[in-house]
């Protein structure tokens, strides 16, 4: 009973070492997760800074010392996170990781250089094929890098888990043993014959229940090789005459008879342009303050995913996207969906990927076009399709 009572009490031991040592490997996993997110974070926000040094309209220095700012908070994560990686490889992503950072800071420079001798195409070339290629293959190492240190976090988790189960299940084998060394044996036995006859075949056997079938709950589904064609077209627009043939895509793989692209300006948005609608009715369509009280401006204020329910089987129904910009939520996308999309999670989710996506394309455009009409007297004409909005923001 002693050796029963000191194992119960060893194995209750391990049980808790080995909570314990899980308990920190998820709580590692996580801090690591998070560096790691913080570290992507910031090579976007270097790739953003790089491109607005060529922006029309805007000025050098600025983005010039947010450009600094990143790449030293880039190479600190770097060395921060060599003390906290685990997985095997984790030394050599990182060495690779802090190459390549070198490497943009060489690139950064001899824009710099180029943009200082006037040289702005050559130093949009620099961004655009060097900067570009090395942020790409910094992405690509994060990437392998989170799924690498994913990966041992599941094996650590599986081990701990096979370990408790080893020690749970040598107790158990010691308790039955011993508990039957406890069992006094009588002085006679059944003979052989009676305990032949007392045998019931199947005694104790309990038939189990049929199984019953659950159902699933049937949603309409979304044409994803569609939404892929359409994000990488997005993501080569050069020019804002090529949005309307994308949003008028966008409709058709949202199911949306309609779609607005809605721009802030100051403590305004206006309807940039749209698809499925009359242009007399986008022309009627003013700005809209952020303390409105409709869908596009709760989006725009809460930065978050907003719908509207259909009030009939056959009216439709909203969604409405936010954008944004490095800092803050820069516009949203308002498309008018049909057959009940807008209660469908995964029209929800791809709205969202289609306005993350449209983000990248549109976040600087509008505010020097509405807040800095005086660009186009410097020699800068203004987009095309913001025009409109530009006259619209004016009589307004």
């Amino acid at each position: 009973m002693v050796f029963l009572i000191a194992s119960g009490v060893t194995t209750a031991y391990f049980w808790w070492t080995f909570e314990r040592r899980s308990d920190t490997s998820i709580a590692t996993q996580t801090e690591v997760s998070a560096h790691l997110t913080r570290m992507s974070e910031t090579i976007a926000g270097i790739g953003a800074a790089l491109q607005s040094y060529v922006a029309p309209g805007q000025l050098d220095e600025p983005w010039f010392e947010r450009t600094s700012e990143l790449v030293d908070q880039l190479s600190n994560d770097i060395e921060q996170a060599r003390a906290r990686l685990r997985s095997p490889g984790a030394a050599q992503a990182l060495d690779a990781l802090a190459g390549s950072t070198e490497a943009l800071m060489a690139a950064d420079d001899r824009t710099r250089q180029n943009l200082l001798l006037g040289q702005e195409l050559m130093a949009s070339d620099v961004i655009f094929s060097d900067g570009r290629n090395i942020l790409d293959a910094m992405t690509a190492g994060l990437r392998d890098l989170r799924a690498a240190e994913y990966t041992y976090h599941q094996a650590e988790l599986r081990a701990l888990s096979r370990q408790r189960r080893l020690a749970l299940g040598a107790t158990a084998l010691l308790w039955v043993a011993g508990l039957f060394a406890l069992v006094p044996i009588p002085a006679t036995s059944m003979p052989a014959a009676e305990r032949q006859s007392a045998r019931v075949p199947g005694e104790g056997f309990v038939k189990p229940p049929a199984e019953q079938r659950s159902r699933v709950e049937q949603r309409p589904s979304v044409d994803l090789a569609s939404a892929a064609s359409l994000c990488t077209d997005f993501s080569r627009v050069t020019t804002t005459a090529a949005l309307p043939d994308l949003l008028g895509r966008t409709a058709r793989v949202l199911d949306a008879s309609g779609v607005i692209l809605w721009m802030s300006a100051g403590e305004q948005m206006f309807p940039v342009m749209g698809h499925g609608y009359q242009p007399d009715v986008l022309a009627r369509l003013g700005p809209i303050a952020r303390d409105a009280q409709n869908a596009a401006a709760a989006a725009w204020r809460t930065q978050q995913l907003t719908i509207v329910g259909a009030t009939g089987p056959t009216d439709n129904g909203a969604i409405v996207a936010p954008l944004f910009g490095l800092h803050a939520c820069v516009g949203v996308l308002a498309a008018e969906v049909r057959h009940g999309g807008e209660l469908n999670p995964a029209t929800q989710a791809l709205a969202t990927i289609i306005a993350a996506q449209l983000s990248t394309v549109v976040p600087a455009w509008p505010a020097p076009s509405l807040i800095q009409p005086a660009e186009t007297a410097q020699g800068v004409e203004p987009e095309p399709a913001l025009e409109d909005a530009t006259r619209e923001a004016q009589s307004a």
